[in-house]
């Protein structure tokens, strides 16, 4: 049985990912109290003790406006214990997927969805912290694997961490019967957490370097909220549970993944997935 080794176990995708792949792999999932990825000597030591076949390096400092007010720490983890796991990585010859961001295109002026190649300019810490990490993991490791993954999305589950994400906040939004705000002029992928999760077991083999990895989409966040709320089977609630806002600086982070779709790995549309998500569930609100 190959060995995966999995960094932020705690964390939203990682939690769900060694539930998903324990039976068909010896799956370690490692917590920031067993390792402390800022400490090169203390990482390679502990990957190497797991000897993994493949490293799904998943842990981050992904609360942007954290990373906006502490640099330094973004930079220490986002950054450089990136680049430590991948060291790590090729110390023990193991395969590593990195999980990088859509945000790398945030401060593109131009429409999406971008491709890889496209040039980004992120202006924000997190978005250029990703973008350093991918440059120094893929100098160390050419035949590593940087995913630029859309928002993740999923609803709460036994024993799981469940974040800050479209569709959750929209049921809490129902629940407590307060209106949200979410943009006309923005247009960004949302993509549900599974499908990455059953996907990333067919990107060990792909050749090193960047790929989008998530849902393509062509509704702006304000249309993307209002197909929760009909997947939930609550459209007669839209115009009272959401609210429109047009923005001077319309933000696009769109990915095109025609990349991964060439290699054979494809994601639902945003809307799919959601639809997908609500379904798989159970979950209504009627």
């Amino acid at each position: 049985m190959k060995k995966i080794l999995i960094t932020g176990a705690n964390g939203f995708f990682a939690s769900r990912f060694i539930d998903f792949y324990k039976t068909r792999y010896a799956v370690t999932g490692i917590t920031r109290r067993q390792l402390d990825i800022t400490d090169l000597k203390q990482t390679v030591k502990v990957i190497k003790e797991n000897n993994p076949d493949y490293i799904v390096h998943a842990a981050a400092i992904s609360d942007t406006a954290m990373c906006q007010n502490n640099p330094e720490l973004s930079q220490s983890v986002n950054v450089d214990g990136a680049v430590n796991v991948a060291r790590a990585a090729a110390a023990c010859n193991a395969g590593l997927i990195f999980l990088s961001s859509d945000q790398v295109y945030i401060g593109n002026t131009g429409r999406g969805p971008y491709k890889e190649d496209d040039e980004v300019n992120p202006y924000n810490v997190y978005g250029r912290h990703k973008l350093n990490a991918e440059a120094g993991i893929l100098e160390l490791m050419p035949q590593a694997i940087a995913l630029r993954i859309t928002w993740l999305f999923g609803l709460p589950e036994r024993n799981k961490k469940i974040n800050s994400n479209l569709v959750w906040n929209i049921v809490k939004s129902v629940m407590n019967n307060q209106p949200a705000t979410f943009p006309a002029t923005d247009h960004r992928g949302v993509t549900y957490v599974y499908e990455l999760i059953e996907n990333i077991e067919k990107m060990f083999q792909l050749p090193g370097g960047i790929y989008n990895a998530g849902s393509e989409n062509d509704l702006n966040v304000y249309e993307l909220a209002a197909a929760v709320l009909k997947a939930m089977g609550l459209e007669n609630r839209i115009e009272s549970l959401l609210l429109k806002e047009h923005r001077d600086k319309p933000r696009d982070l769109r990915i095109n993944n025609q990349k991964l779709k060439a290699d054979g790995i494809a994601f639902s549309s945003s809307e799919e997935a959601i639809n997908k998500c609500i379904a798989d569930f159970s979950f209504s609100m009627n």
